[in-house]
């Protein structure tokens, strides 16, 4: 058993259950053509957008026998102990999404997000938003190290090497929403932004690096 292979990241069945997957690739990794690592991929659901350019690693074993059942490139990595087994200047493009928090030394992991990345490659990293969502949330996870405030993840960012750096606040997802953006054509800049007027904050911080 395994909650996050069962519960939090469980493998969607369908295409169309994807739009969010595709709306974030779209977001960050439009006209990319890879190789983009995904790392804590989960059962694959990003990496299931254009799996031909994707490569995933993640802890959990049941989410790395769930994604090699969808065919696609996925093996078993501890990024605490074993990153700096993977090729230096291999990837376009890194993702990992709420995996940061979760590590005892994110410095080490954000120097080999760096390393393995090529010259002008992007990282983008998502990390609830704390202090916001510190008490309500953040520690209902058990395997949770440690929050991160814009402020924190800045100077984690410069010191890793990374001088070209961008911090914003993710848009809150709630039911329907999904259909309320394709109808009236909104971008995610857009929706954050109507939300903020009502005082609705997003859960996610997002960081983008470039090399």
């Amino acid at each position: 058993m395994s909650f996050y292979s069962d519960e939090k990241y469980a493998k969607k069945q369908r295409d169309e259950d994807l739009w969010f997957e595709r709306l974030y690739f779209k977001r960050w990794f439009g006209g990319i053509t890879g190789p983009i690592l995904d790392v804590g991929c989960a059962t694959g659901n990003f990496m299931a957008v254009k799996p031909e350019i994707f490569e995933g690693v993640e802890i959990d074993e049941k989410s790395v026998n769930i994604a090699k059942s969808r065919g696609f490139k996925v093996f078993k990595l501890d990024v605490e102990k074993e990153m700096s087994t993977l090729a230096s200047e291999k990837y376009e493009a890194v993702f990992a999404k709420q995996v940061i928090e979760h590590l005892k030394d994110p410095l080490a992991f954000l120097l080999q997000t760096r390393r393995i990345l090529k010259n002008g490659g992007k990282a983008v990293i998502l990390t609830p938003n704390c202090p916001y969502v510190l008490n309500k949330m953040f520690w209902d996870d058990y395997t949770h190290q440690r929050p991160f405030t814009r402020k924190s993840l800045k100077m984690l960012a410069y010191d890793a090497g990374f001088k070209d750096t961008k911090i914003y606040e993710d848009f809150r997802c709630f039911w329907g929403l999904g259909r309320l953006m394709r109808w009236f054509n909104l971008p995610p800049e857009t929706v954050s932004k109507l939300q903020r007027v009502f005082f609705i904050r997003g859960l996610s911080l997002i960081l983008v690096l470039k090399k």
